[in-house]
């Protein structure tokens, strides 16, 4: 239980010492005085700072786009399925990324691709070219641009939460106020400015 205890505490420093410093400006030994665990405990879990911190994207990766993406893992059968699981999928990725806000700020600072990334563009942009090859999306669509677009929507709402300053509302600080960004986004998202909801395609 002391070792359990200690790694998740190396991993919560890391995170808050991360997104607060970057990757260069948190040391080991800092990050071993905030989890209040001796200097040699990163080197026994994680073998070197940068074993830290792909450990915690790792646990970023699957916290956040595991279960958006099972819930496109499957070809749609109908355009009312398609948009029902888009929208889930985008409600369940802008949650995650609340809860894994910290996180996020680390991956935006120091820039660094990693595979979640890929995957879940990958696995976003096939299940988009299921519904064009169905009909159900605009054939002239880049769907990898599509891909790109929702994300990056999403994240700079993040982004810009996490370093407002003052007591205006947020996605971070306000549920009533995330939940009706999310409704209005993902209706632009969905439909266009035009409101192309009755459609029976995108």
């Amino acid at each position: 239980m002391q070792d359990t205890s200690i790694k998740a505490r190396l991993i919560d420093a890391g995170k808050t010492l991360f997104a607060d410093r970057g990757y260069a400006g948190a040391s080991v030994r800092e990050i071993c005085k905030a989890a209040d665990a001796s200097s040699t405990m990163i080197h026994h879990y994680f073998g070197t700072k940068e074993g830290l911190f792909n450990a915690i994207i790792d646990e970023f990766t699957a916290a956040t786009f595991d279960v958006p993406l099972r819930l496109i893992s499957k070809p749609p059968k109908t355009a009312e399925e398609m948009r029902l699981r888009l929208e889930m999928f985008i409600s369940e990725t802008f949650r995650a990324l609340i809860a894994q806000a910290p996180v996020f700020r680390i991956l935006v600072r120091e820039n660094r691709g990693f595979v979640g990334g890929a995957r879940y563009h990958e696995g976003f942009a096939g299940y988009l070219k299921e519904a064009q090859n169905a009909g159900f999306v605009d054939a002239d669509l880049e769907v990898e641009l599509i891909t790109g677009m929702v994300l990056d929507r999403l994240g700079n709402q993040i982004m810009y939460a996490a370093t407002m300053k003052g007591d205006g509302k947020t996605v971070l600080n306000d549920e009533a106020y995330a939940e009706e960004w999310l409704a209005a986004n993902t209706r632009v998202l969905l439909f266009g400015l035009a409101g192309q909801a009755r459609s029976s395609r995108l």
